[in-house]
């Protein structure tokens, strides 16, 4: 096998798919004038077929080490996937990546590696995304949000002022349901937290602007 990747076919065949790659790692974009290896990888083996016999489409330009990661043999640092997040209470886990502290876990995965638990960096930089910075944002401001001053009690109802509007949580018989101006919803939650993480979820989704705006032309 070793004899193939010798070959001048095989040689002629790779510096073809560079060209065509722009001479850059698709994955990386490190490049032989940074000081790289580039390499070509076939996306799917056929074993009828010499390596330079593929088509173009079944080959990618990768640096040594995005190749090695490709074939499983070191941590991939593309390509992962976030699966789901927990939060510790506290930092008490460890990143299985840089081994920082973590009070905020993400899942991740990888087709070429098994999956790992990572910190709001890492999992930003493995992903690509802003996936865990944008979940740690949206945990922040429900926690204000929930313990909010703004709050103000009313009897055994609990009210806030959002864009001009009053939102109100009123208990029912058993459980407590939600107002929004002269509004009411038609589900019930179990506590008031609950009900107010609900009110978050709205005001922060694109609905409430709409809702919001058509309210305000009527009052």
């Amino acid at each position: 096998m070793k004899d193939q990747y010798r070959n001048q076919k095989w040689i002629n065949f790779r510096e073809e798919v560079i060209e065509l790659d722009g001479g850059v790692c698709v994955q990386c974009g490190k490049s032989r004038a940074s000081g790289s290896v580039l390499q070509v990888h076939h996306k799917r083996y056929r074993k009828e077929k010499e390596p330079w016999d593929y088509p173009f489409e079944l080959c990618e330009t990768l640096c040594k080490a995005c190749h090695a990661a490709e074939h499983g043999i070191i941590r991939p640092e593309h390509g992962w996937d976030y699966v789901g997040e927990d939060d510790l209470g506290g930092l008490y886990g460890n990143c299985e990546r840089c081994n920082t502290e973590i009070r905020y876990v993400f899942y991740i995965q990888h087709p070429h590696w098994e999956p790992m638990t990572v910190g709001t960096m890492c999992c930003d930089d493995l992903t690509g995304t802003e996936i865990a910075t944008d979940a740690r944002k949206y945990k922040d401001r429900l926690k204000r949000f929930l313990t909010s001053t703004r709050w103000k009690r009313e009897g055994d109802d609990y009210v806030i002022r959002q864009k001009q509007i009053d939102i109100r949580i009123f208990k029912t018989i058993n459980n407590y349901s939600i107002q929004m101006g002269t509004a009411k919803g038609s589900k019930e939650y179990v506590s008031v937290e609950q009900a107010k993480e609900k009110v978050f979820e709205f005001i922060e989704s694109e609905e409430a602007d709409a809702f919001f705006n058509k309210y305000s032309k009527n009052i």
